[in-house]
């Protein structure tokens, strides 16, 4: 039979057809499933883009260039069989080299491709494989023009083929059909195609401070957390503070996705929903949270039956809204089993405060105690079993001794901040009659802080227990301090007549007092004290004047006085 000359040519196509694909390794037709297209989209689900990838493990790991999830809010891969598998998050990105690594839920019908772990060679010949849906795979011979090392012992390629926008994002394989590199983004009119290590994208890691950096800044599809759970949890607690609720809670979903079993992203995730959602959200976060005690291993159960109590004591007594259940006895069995696993000293602190809020004050001092001979002991501790004890009516003995103790906790030389258990020690002193010890402490308290920081209520304060201390020179000069300060006070000006009167100075009291008078004609105590200078004077008239009127004005000191001056 005769051939026409349309037949001869399209057997000759055929035959030439046949020939280039039988000129295709094998590794090509499974290889061809394995590239995807890949389409992005905002979040209106208007389309911002298309470039292609490829599979890198079974696992569904992919790989593309980063530009094109930059804006978008989610993205699907189309493999070769038109199977659409949609991007559930990014797993690494580097934005110098416009690269990202993903994941897609993994099926039986996923191919990946091997990447090498060989460095190609100048002059070696590798095979580019397009993305393609007619099922009709062909690669592009190409030569590696230059390799040039980069981070990491990983190399950046030059091929000797100009580039094409749709070989973007493609495979490049060697001989033995081994994944080299990816196709980079080039300009028009390159003479050459540019292509980066497959293992360069396949080992971005994203550490807790990259997720803020301008790589995954600007794609809005979930991205993963650093892959240690450690980092990861750090992360998500330093973002607690900067992030409105939802996104917050966005983020600890984020984090059980990654890792579902973790107790503490359980437990983050319970305490989130009872703390700052509402009331029909108190039943999950339960849950969560008993959860995480389950989850969490033998020797870090008593830490969560700790959080767990202190997270109820807190809602509690803050006033937090809580589920019902929630109790202070509650909260107290928790300490306990806590206790129970592991005797740590901060457990008793809890236990103490529960106690306390629970008004058994003793049981409260108890566990404080126990807490002081172990060593988390500190001032605050010993300042909380003085504070208890006061609350108790117990000793001042004790009191003084846990004073004492508290300060012999600070370090040498004393901090500012021991300058209120200093004042504390002073008051306390002064209750028990210790005046001149007081004093001592007083003074500490000044040295201290310094005089310049010193109040009007100070020195009167110690002016008033260095009179009890019969210490009148310094008593002077600490009203005379108090009034530099608050020259305006009339009080502290009739503190000082009175204290020359009381040191027998009532010369130098009685023109402080007169002024006085005139200001304050209706005082009975300044005319008593008035009177009382003109006895000593012997001036029995003005005496008898000042005292009656004092007496007249209810001050019933004066009356015992009257008959001694009004004849």
């Amino acid at each position: 039979m005769r051939l026409t000359g349309h037949a001869i040519m399209t057997a000759a196509l055929l035959l030439f057809s046949a020939a280039a694909q039988a000129k295709e390794p094998k590794w090509v037709k499974k290889a061809v499933n394995s590239v995807f297209e890949i389409v992005a989209y905002d979040q209106d689900g208007q389309e911002t883009g298309r470039s292609r990838g490829f599979f890198i493990d079974t696992n569904g790991t992919g790989i593309t260039d980063r530009s094109i999830l930059a804006g978008a809010a989610s993205a699907v891969t189309i493999d070769a069989a038109g199977t659409s598998r949609p991007v559930n998050i990014v797993l690494g990105a580097d934005d110098m080299y416009d690269v990202v690594r993903f994941s897609v839920t993994p099926d039986k019908k996923l191919c990946a491709v091997p990447l090498s772990n060989a460095q190609a060679t100048e002059k070696s010949d590798v095979r580019l494989l397009p993305y393609t849906r007619d099922r009709k795979p062909q690669t592009v011979g190409m030569e590696v023009r230059t390799c040039q090392e980069i981070a990491g012992k990983r190399f950046y390629y030059t091929l000797d083929a100009p580039w094409q926008e749709q070989y973007t994002g493609c495979p490049v394989f060697d001989e033995d059909g081994d994944v080299v590199g990816i196709v980079q983004k080039g300009q028009d009119g390159d003479a050459c195609t540019y292509l980066l290590d497959a293992n360069f994208v396949s080992n971005i890691q994203i550490a807790a401070m990259s997720l803020d950096t301008r790589a995954y800044q600007d794609i809005s599809i979930r991205k993963s957390l650093p892959q240690d759970p450690d980092q990861a949890l750090a992360y998500v607690i330093m973002k607690q503070s900067t992030l409105l609720s939802s996104d917050y809670c966005r983020l600890l979903e984020d984090f059980l996705y990654q890792f579902p079993d973790n107790p503490d992203g359980l437990f983050n995730m319970g305490s989130y929903l009872i703390l700052e959602t509402d009331s029909t959200s108190f039943e999950r976060g339960i849950q969560y949270i008993e959860q995480s005690i389950e989850k969490a291993g033998a020797d870090d159960r008593d830490r969560f039956h700790c959080d767990y109590a202190s997270l109820i004591y807190n809602c509690i007594v803050e006033g937090q809204a809580h589920p019902s259940d929630w109790t202070l006895d509650k909260a107290l069995d928790e300490t306990v089993k806590a206790l129970e696993i592991n005797d740590q000293p901060q457990y008793y602190q809890l236990k103490g405060n529960i106690l306390y809020a629970m008004k058994r004050y003793q049981d409260s001092y108890d566990s404080f105690v126990r807490l002081n001979s172990t060593s988390l002991a500190s001032p605050d501790t010993y300042m909380f079993c003085y504070s208890i004890n006061r609350q108790m009516g117990g000793s001042a003995e004790l009191g003084l001794a846990l004073l004492d103790s508290a300060l012999m906790k600070y370090p040498t030389p004393m901090p500012r901040q021991a300058a209120s258990v200093l004042l504390e020690r002073a008051l306390h002193k002064e209750e028990m009659g210790l005046n001149r010890e007081a004093v001592g402490d007083y003074n500490k308290y000044e040295e201290l802080l310094g005089s310049y920081n010193m109040s009007a209520r100070f020195y009167l304060l110690r002016e008033q227990v260095e009179i009890k201390a019969k210490l009148y020179e310094p008593a002077l000069a600490d009203i005379d301090r108090a009034i530099e300060i608050e020259p305006a006070d009339s009080s502290l000006i009739l503190e000082k007549g009175s204290l020359l009167l009381r040191v027998g100075e009532y010369e130098k009291a009685l023109p402080i007092l007169l002024e006085l008078v005139s200001t304050y004609p209706d005082s009975g105590e300044i005319h008593r004290l008035t009177g009382v200078c003109y006895m000593r004077r012997g001036d029995d008239d003005k005496a008898c004047y000042h005292l009656t009127t004092a007496s007249s004005l209810g001050d019933t000191v004066a009356d015992p006085l009257i008959p001694q001056v009004c004849k």
